[in-house]
């Protein structure tokens, strides 16, 4: 006699099978968490480094060790009439450090005795999100 039994997945296949599928869905979902955060972060850095563009005037090599707000800086540079300008410009602010100057010397040729002085120096901007900028002078 012939038994008539249909072949079927048994309960441990499905239950392995709904595993792998969990598994791989999880993975798929940490990794767009992972993404969803570094676009925030990425948002947020550029978000800084246009603010950062804002302490980069020649006022700025006179606040050493100081804290101080974009509206601070912009001030001597723009006439600010607009009250919300003043306002934005108000909240954004940096702690700025800057080194002293290096001397680099520079020959034209090894044959000439000329030599021209180029002086750099670093400016820190330091906040959340902190930069460095260098200032080169002849």
């Amino acid at each position: 006699m012939k038994s008539k039994h249909k072949k079927a997945f048994t309960l441990i296949e499905i239950m392995v099978s709904v595993i792998i599928v969990s598994l791989v869905v999880t993975g798929i979902l940490k990794q767009q968490s992972n993404n969803s955060k570094m676009s925030v972060y990425l948002l947020k850095r550029g978000d800084s480094e246009l603010s950062n563009g804002l302490f980069l005037t020649k006022n700025a090599q006179r606040y050493n060790e100081e804290n101080k707000t974009a509206y601070d800086l912009l001030v001597h540079e723009f006439v600010i009439e607009d009250l919300e300008s003043r306002e934005v410009l108000k909240k954004i602010d940096r702690q700025i450090h800057i080194t002293e100057d290096i001397k680099i010397p520079v020959k034209m040729d090894e044959s000439s005795g000329q030599e021209f002085m180029f002086y750099t120096n670093e400016i820190l901007l330091k906040g959340k999100y902190p930069a460095r900028y260098y200032t080169f002078k002849q």
